[in-house]
């Protein structure tokens, strides 16, 4: 007899203790030499999507759940690239500032890597996805890790997230009420909606440019009749 009132108390509090992950994704910058004598020059500060997730994570850890953790994954070689060219070794630098916060940066090489790290089950080695945003270069049709890195104003493939990729991430992955946003350029002109066609998870994302240059948190690019949509 004793064990029911236990059992019961299990029952009716257990699925609030479930943990989930909020995961913050940053992109790579450009190489200054395919950018530094353009009027309208990317990435003059390497680290604008490093800064502007670390910011969002102290913010988002405020109000963060006792058994939810934040989980950074960071797009490794635009800044291997980076810090050839800038002769300064991006990756510890971007290990030492999230140490800081107590964060640890997970590397990803590729959008192959990217889905699997965004393959979840609700168990406790692979948590369900209760937020995720994005920091980094975009278009309205993707995602682009490596923009203006390899190739001078463009990305290549298998570096980018296309619309076309969704059906690789799977809506079974994200808690039911979710919250996603990308804050690169132009997502919410297709991204976003295509996202929550095939995700089935509602994303805000900025019609026109998205303005890093300041620090922190970016904002619409002035100038322009941009917005945040869904």
């Amino acid at each position: 007899m004793r064990l029911l009132p236990i059992f019961c108390a299990l029952t009716l509090f257990g699925p609030s203790l479930q943990a989930h992950d909020v995961v913050l994704i940053s992109g790579g910058p450009a190489l200054r030499s395919f950018e530094k004598f353009k009027k309208a020059s990317h990435d003059k500060y390497w680290g604008n999507f490093i800064d502007s997730a670390l910011t969002r994570a102290e913010e988002l850890k405020k109000d963060l759940k006792p058994d939810d953790q934040i989980v950074w994954l960071v797009f490794r070689p635009s800044y291997v690239s980076r810090t050839a060219e800038d002769e300064t070794d991006y990756l510890k630098l971007i290990g030492e500032r999230s140490a800081k916060i107590g964060l640890t940066p997970l590397f990803f090489d590729n959008k192959s890597q990217l889905f699997t790290l965004l393959r979840r089950d609700g168990s406790k080695e692979k948590p369900k996805i209760c937020r995720l945003e994005y920091f980094g270069h975009s278009n309205k049709k993707c995602w682009m890790f490596d923009y203006s890195n390899r190739v001078d104003g463009g990305a290549l493939e298998p570096l980018v997230v296309h619309v076309d990729d969704l059906e690789k991430i799977s809506g079974s992955s994200f808690t039911s009420d979710a919250e996603c946003v990308s804050y690169g350029c132009h997502s919410g002109e297709e991204f976003s909606q295509r996202w929550r066609m095939i995700v089935g998870r509602p994303m805000v994302g900025a019609v026109g440019k998205t303005d890093y240059s300041d620090g922190g948190m970016p904002k619409l690019s002035t100038g322009k009749d941009g917005s945040w949509v869904y």
